[in-house]
């Protein structure tokens, strides 16, 4: 992947922070006086963080304060639950395609909300290839597009309450959750993009750099700065020590972003880790890599490994 200077990473840093139809309960719909030709939302931006003295270049992590950018779209009172079988970037150990979204978990007909303003650029049955190669891969869909070239999509839901053209606010309901196209299983999959119309399956982002933390909870995220202009799948090791011990109390095994996410700044990002002392380690061709690192609650940690 391309080298990192201090200078453009700090600049990241600143600026970026199976398949039946399901018979859901009754859902509030949209009033008519949220639909306009010439929306005005609220200003989407990328993740940011707050200036501190730290270059994850030169250090072993840097810990950030966390600003959501988009709230849960379950809505407030419900958990913000991502499958962790199949992340964000993940290929399911190479049996399933590079996942470009997260799917987060929930009940069949439990209501979907916008994260945030919006204007509904589509709203209906995947059968188009807009959105993705394949024919009625996210089943039913909504894709709402926000400020600064930012689009979610809602995929796999069981009944849509927006129509194109609508617009939205924070917290109106828009869908149902639902296990419609590939789905296997009731499940929300919330997909963001940036850039152009939103139509770009390959400009993707992920939502977990994206997505409010579980109360307590930290962010990680991982880059690898090497030579190579490719992604290159890696598995890891993530270990959280006991409180004051070095003894191993949770082990993650996952994966970095595979070939096609170049335009991915980090290599890999889990959200809502439980604060702690962890230890992160892989090795390739060239040998072991290791670090020590601290996740605070409310905090972003940041992760910059040198490759040989």
């Amino acid at each position: 992947m391309k080298q990192f200077s201090a200078i453009i990473f700090g600049l990241f840093l600143l600026l970026s922070s199976s398949c039946r139809t399901a018979q859901p309960t009754e859902l509030p719909t949209l009033q008519p006086s949220q639909a306009a030709l010439e929306p005005v939302f609220t200003t989407i931006s990328l993740p940011t963080a707050t200036l501190i003295p730290c270059d994850p270049t030169t250090t072993d992590f840097c810990l950030v304060d966390w600003k959501t950018t988009f709230q849960n779209p379950l809505g407030p009172d419900s958990p913000l639950t991502i499958a962790r079988s199949y992340p964000y970037g993940s290929t399911e150990n190479g049996q399933r395609d590079p996942h470009r979204g997260v799917d987060i978990e929930s009940r069949d007909g439990a209501p979907v909300y916008a994260p945030a303003a919006g204007l509904v650029i589509f709203a209906g049955r995947d059968h188009e290839r807009i959105y993705t190669p394949w024919d009625d891969y996210y089943g039913n869909l909504i894709v709402l597009q926000h400020d600064d070239e930012v689009f979610t999509l809602y995929g796999h839901l069981s009944q849509i309450n927006v129509s194109e053209g609508d617009t939205v606010n924070s917290g109106d309901v828009i869908a149902a959750v639902g296990n419609t196209g590939v789905a296997i299983g009731s499940h929300l999959h919330f997909e963001i993009r940036t850039g152009g119309d939103g139509s770009n399956f390959f400009s993707t982002e992920n939502p977990e750099l994206w997505l409010p933390l579980q109360s307590g909870m930290g962010t990680l995220s991982i880059t690898l700065d090497g030579n190579n202009e490719e992604k290159i799948l890696r598995n890891l090791v993530i270990i959280r020590y006991a409180p004051g011990t070095t003894t191993s109390e949770k082990k993650y095994y996952v994966s970095t972003y595979p070939k096609d996410f170049e335009h991915n700044a980090e290599d890999f990002a889990i959200n809502s880790l439980l604060p702690g002392r962890y230890r992160i380690a892989f090795t390739d061709a060239t040998g072991l890599y290791e670090r020590i690192v601290n996740v605070e609650a409310g905090k972003w940690t940041q992760v910059v490994i040198q490759l040989k």
